[in-house]
C-alpha cells in the first residue's frame, strides 16, 4: 500500500476522534486537523502535504494509530553484512549470491571443524574472520561489527535467506526520522514433514503488521536473524552480551530503546530454514524460554506475559478464584462507569472502548495461564476440584483468541480455513508446552519468579 493508512486496531470513534496504538489511547483533533488526516487516508498525496500536516502525522505515527507509505529503497548502500556461521558453507553462499555484489561483507567463521575460509570462494570485498573455538553467536556478530568501517550494520543468520531487494529496502525505511534499527519479517521455508507444520508459525516471526519496536509496543522485539542497525549506536549500546546464548537479541532491542526509533517492517520479508525433526524444533522453544529469567534479571519487571488494567484484571481473578457471576458482574460494573474515567469521550464510546478491553484482558490473561503458568494452571485443576471448569473457560479465552488471529490470517473457503486454522491452534499449543517448561528451566536455575508476574497497571496509588 503506497499512501498513508490506519494502523490495525485504530479506529475513528466519530468523525474527529481516533482510538488505538499502543499503549491504548485516544486522540481528539481538530475538525481541520481530522478533515485533513482524513483527505490523507482516502486520497494518499504524500507528496503534497504540509509542515503542519507532515507534524501531525508524524505524531499519530509515533503514536501507533498511522502507518506511512514505504519509501523508495536505497542507491547508496553504505552498510557491512555480518554473518555469523558454523559449518554452514552452502547456506552462506547461497546468501552471497542474494546479496548486491558492491557491499562489504564480513563472515565469522565460529569454530567450524572444517574452516570456512576453505570452504568459501573468496571474492571482492568478502572477509572471512574466524574462531578457532566456538564462542557462540553474540561473539561473532560483535567480531564481524568491530571491523565494520561504514554507517550501517546489516546482521544476517547464516539459515536466513535474504531476497536481492531486502538490503536497499530496509536501507530505505532507515532513512526515517529518528530511525536507528530496521528488521524484516522472518518467515519459514515451507517443507515437508511435522517439524515443518509446527514451524509454520515461526517463532522468529513478529506478524503482518508494521510498529514500533520496545517494551509497551505491539512487538516488543525483533530477532537478530536479520537485523539492520546503526554501527554507532550498536557500538554506543556496548554490542551482543556475549555470556547470553540465547536471548541476546531480545536484551540488546531494549537496551537500545533510548538510542532512537526501532521499526518493523513486515513489508520486506527474509525465509528461514526450519528444522527437520518435530523434536528438535520443540526443544528449540524450550530454549527460548529458558532466557525468560535471565532476561528478567537483566531487565527487572519487562518481562512479562500478561498487561492488564487492575480494573480488567480483579474481575477476571474473582471469576476463576471466587464466583465466575460476580466476576462479570464486576466487569459489566466497570463498563458502566467507563464513563466517568473517560469523561472526554462520548459515554458510548467509553463504554465500547471499556468493553473492548475486559475481552482483550480476558484472552490475555487465558494465554497467561497456558504459556509460562501451564505448571501451576495444570496443578491447580488437579488440586482444587472446583477451580477445574473455571481454569479451563479462562485458558479456552486464550486459545479462542489465537484461533481468531489465526482465521484472520487464512484464506480459502470455510472448510480450508477450519483445518488450517485447527493446525495453526494445534502448534500454538504445542509451542506454549514447550516454551513454558523453558521459563520454568530458566526460573528454577534462576531462583526467580518475576517471569510468571502479570504487569497489573492503574492500581491506586497511595497518597
Amino acid at each position: 500500500m503506497n499512501h498513508w493508512r490506519l494502523a490495525a486496531g485504530t479506529r475513528w470513534l466519530d468523525p474527529t476522534t481516533l482510538a488505538g496504538g499502543t499503549p491504548y489511547r485516544v486522540m481528539r483533533l481538530t475538525k481541520r486537523g481530522a478533515q485533513s488526516v482524513h483527505t490523507i487516508l482516502t486520497l494518499g498525496g504524500e507528496h503534497r502535504l504540509t509542515p503542519a500536516q507532515r507534524e501531525l502525522l508524524d505524531r499519530l505515527e509515533e503514536g501507533g494509530l498511522v502507518i506511512p507509505p514505504p519509501p523508495e529503497p536505497a542507491t547508496v548502500l553504505d552498510v557491512t553484512v555480518v554473518i555469523p556461521a558454523r559449518s554452514a558453507p552452502d547456506p552462506v553462499r547461497r546468501i552471497l549470491a542474494a546479496l548486491p555484489p558492491s557491499v562489504v561483507v564480513v563472515v565469522v567463521d565460529d569454530g567450524s571443524p572444517t574452516p570456512l575460509p576453505g570452504a568459501i570462494q573468496s571474492q571482492p570485498n568478502l572477509t572471512i574472520l574466524r574462531h578457532e573455538s566456538p564462542q557462540g553467536p553474540a561473539a561473532a556478530r560483535n567480531a564481524g561489527a568491530a571491523s565494520a568501517h561504514t554507517t550501517w550494520l546489516l546482521f544476517l543468520d547464516a539459515d536466513v535467506q535474504p531476497r536481492p531487494d531486502t538490503l536497499p529496502r530496509l536501507l530505505g525505511f532507515a532513512t526515517g526520522r529518528d530511525v536507528t534499527v530496521v528488521a524484516p519479517r522472518v518467515v519459514n521455508r515451507p517443507g515437508p514433514g511435522l517439524a515443518s507444520w509446527f514451524e509454520s508459525s515461526c517463532a522468529l516471526d513478529q506478524g503482518p503488521h508494521p510498529a514500533n519496536v520496545g517494551q509497551g509496543q505491539p512487538v516488543s522485539y525483533v530477532p537478530s536473524a536479520c537485523l539492520l542497525i546503526k554501527t554507532a549506536v550498536f557500538r554506543d549500546a556496548g554490542g551482543f552480551s556475549e555470556d547470553m546464548h540465547v536471548g541476546e537479541d531480545v536484551d540488546l532491542i531494549w537496551r537500545l530503546a533510548d538510542h532512537g526509533r526501532i521499526r518493523y517492517e513486515p513489508s520486506v520479508v527474509v525465509t528461514h530454514e526450519p528444522r527437520t525433526r518435530i523434536l528438535a524444533a520443540l526443544n528449540r522453544r524450550r530454549f527460548y524460554g529458558t532466557s525468560a529469567a535471565s532476561l528478567s534479571r537483566r531487565h527487572p519487571g519487562k518481562v512479562r506475559h500478561a498487561d492488564v488494567s487492575v480494573w480488567s484484571f480483579v474481575p477476571w481473578a474473582v471469576a476463576v478464584g471466587v464466583s465466575p457471576p460476580l466476576g462479570a458482574a464486576m466487569a459489566v460494573a466497570a463498563v458502566l462507569a467507563a464513563p466517568r474515567g473517560l469523561p472526554s469521550l462520548d459515554p458510548r464510546h467509553a463504554r465500547q472502548l471499556a468493553a473492548t478491553g475486559q475481552v482483550t484482558a480476558a484472552a490475555g490473561l487465558g494465554r497467561w495461564l497456558i504459556r509460562p503458568l501451564l505448571p501451576v494452571t495444570v496443578a491447580l485443576a488437579l488440586a482444587v476440584p472446583r477451580l477445574r471448569r473455571r481454569l479451563a473457560l479462562a485458558a479456552l479465552a486464550g486459545v479462542a483468541d489465537v484461533a481468531w488471529r489465526s482465521h484472520k490470517q487464512t484464506t480459502g473457503n470455510p472448510r480450508q480455513r477450519t483445518t488450517l486454522v485447527a493446525g495453526m491452534v494445534a502448534a500454538s499449543l504445542l509451542d506454549d508446552v514447550a516454551y513454558s517448561l523453558g521459563v520454568w528451566q530458566g526460573v528454577l536455575n534462576h531462583r526467580t519468579i518475576d517471569p510468571l508476574l502479570a504487569t497489573v497497571r492503574d492500581l491506586p496509588r497511595r497518597s
